[in-house]
């Protein structure tokens, strides 16, 4: 996706407890999906979501996981809600594209 950084901060926002705030209608697009579709999905516990903050090399960024079925939205985002970098994973498949296989003990 290519958006300049002005437009890619205008993605998030912050609670006033510094969490990274998503807007519906941006994630909902990011699935494809309509707002009110994405309303439902959350009303039914179908979207998990995972904040991770971090360290080291990367202090001063966020990750942001939201999973719904079986795609996954990745962000990396800065302190001031600057999105650095997304991309869209399906669980399951290898980074070729193709079904990962899972081994049975």
């Amino acid at each position: 996706m290519n958006e300049s950084s002005a437009d890619k901060g205008s993605l998030f926002g912050t609670e006033t407890d510094g969490s990274p705030v998503v807007d519906a209608i941006v994630l909902a697009e990011r699935f494809g999906l309509t707002p009110d579709l994405l309303m439902d999905h959350l009303r039914r516990g179908f979207v998990r979501s995972r904040v991770e903050i971090g360290a080291g090399d990367d202090v001063g960024t966020r990750r942001l996981s939201v999973r719904i079925g079986n795609r996954v939205w990745i962000a990396v985002v800065s302190e001031d809600g600057c999105v650095l970098s997304e991309e869209m994973r399906f669980s399951g498949m290898t980074p070729e594209g193709t079904r990962a296989r899972h081994r049975r003990r």
